[in-house]
């Protein structure tokens, strides 16, 4: 058995729409900071025929719709898919048991789905680390003609970015979540030649600077507990019937990704606040006019947004907003904010708070 522990990522720049949907490759690239809770904790083991069970929060036994369970197999299947590109197809088990404990509230824009993907992931890299040692390998002998099989020296490791690749297949911002501190998703690399940009490992992530870089912290103001009826999944399918999504795309290609890394890189505060809030509603605006439309901020998140604008310009305090594909409100901040920005959180009547900052990526316990 193997366990991994994964948290949510928050954007920064957003994944939105898809270039090639079945293997999720993103049509621009994103970036992001990985928190460091809430978490889920996945066990995954072999097992004759496939098994998922997923606990809620509160501890009970979640109902899994048929819907789930299709997507964690296809995951599994794609995952196969992309480790027989590297030639190790065969280190996988045919057929998996997989355990998930979420303290993650499903599907309010906190990127439950990003964790869990992320988590599992780096449970399926451990699996193939603990099947490689011993295994048989062919090796050509030439002196005979033929090949002959000896014992691995080594466990097979993959690398971050391939364990990355493999979170993706799950959900195209869990890639982000693999790595701590600030990490980037690539669309594809500047070298790619057309014929192979839709190639399964054609997008994938990297850090950009680890936790130690920077302190920031997220207090995370959640409205409402109720699941948003159509998923992040569905909505990035649709996202190019929006006449603003090119629009969008070419931004972020030729400015905001870059704005954002640098004002990271040199953490300018001012910057990033500008252009993480102008992107954030760049996309829910690409949203509220793809078909169907998809209006997922309420007037509770309205509210909220214009209360902490109106507490930054008054006590000069450096924090910014953002929201996800729900109405939940991340309160991104530096440590001179936190206290202003976490009383001002805790007095909301009605909202949910959760605390966070910037963490370490998805780990093996």
């Amino acid at each position: 058995m193997v366990i991994a522990r994964s948290t949510p990522n928050i954007a920064l720049i957003k994944y939105w729409g898809n270039r090639h949907d079945a293997f999720r490759l993103p049509a621009a690239d994103s970036c992001s900071i990985t928190l460091d809770s809430p978490g889920v904790e996945i066990s995954v083991e072999h097992s004759p025929v496939f098994h998922l069970q997923s606990f809620l929060p509160d501890g009970t036994e979640k109902i899994l719709k048929e819907k789930d369970t299709a997507r964690i197999e296809e995951h599994l299947n794609l995952t196969k898919q992309f480790l027989s590109t590297k030639n190790l197809a065969d280190v996988i088990p045919e057929s998996v048991s997989i355990v998930i404990r979420s303290a993650i509230p499903p599907a309010i824009g906190i990127a439950s789905s990003a964790a869990v993907f992320a988590a599992l992931a780096k449970c399926y890299a451990g699996l193939i680390s603990a099947a490689s040692v011993g295994a048989p390998h062919p090796i050509n002998t030439a002196s005979v003609g033929a090949q002959r099989a000896v014992p691995l020296p080594d466990a097979i490791h993959l690398t971050n970015r391939d364990i990355s690749v493999i979170a993706r297949l799950g959900s195209g911002s869990a890639a982000r979540s693999i790595f701590g501190g600030f990490a980037t998703l690539i669309n594809k690399p500047d070298n790619l030649q057309p014929a192979t940009c839709n190639t399964i490992d054609s997008a994938y992530a990297m850090q950009i600077a680890p936790e130690t870089h920077w302190m920031l912290h997220d207090i995370i103001l959640v409205p409402t507990m109720e699941e948003k009826k159509i998923g992040s999944t569905e909505g990035h399918h649709t996202a190019h019937t929006s006449p603003l999504f090119q629009k969008r795309i070419e931004a972020i290609a030729a400015r905001r990704q870059h704005i954002c890394i640098d004002a990271i890189l040199k953490k300018d505060f001012e910057a990033l606040q500008q252009v993480v809030e102008e992107d954030c509603w760049d996309m829910h605006n690409v949203m509220q006019t793809q078909t169907p439309p998809l209006h997922y901020l309420n007037d509770e998140t309205h509210r909220i947004v214009d209360e902490i604008t109106d507490l930054r310009e008054r006590e000069h305090l450096p924090v910014l907003y953002t929201m996800d594909a729900g109405p939940t409100v991340h309160c991104i901040c530096t440590e001179a904010a936190l206290k202003a920005v976490q009383e001002f959180s805790h007095a909301q009547k009605d909202c949910r708070v959760f605390e966070a900052k910037i963490g370490h990526g998805a780990t093996f316990i």
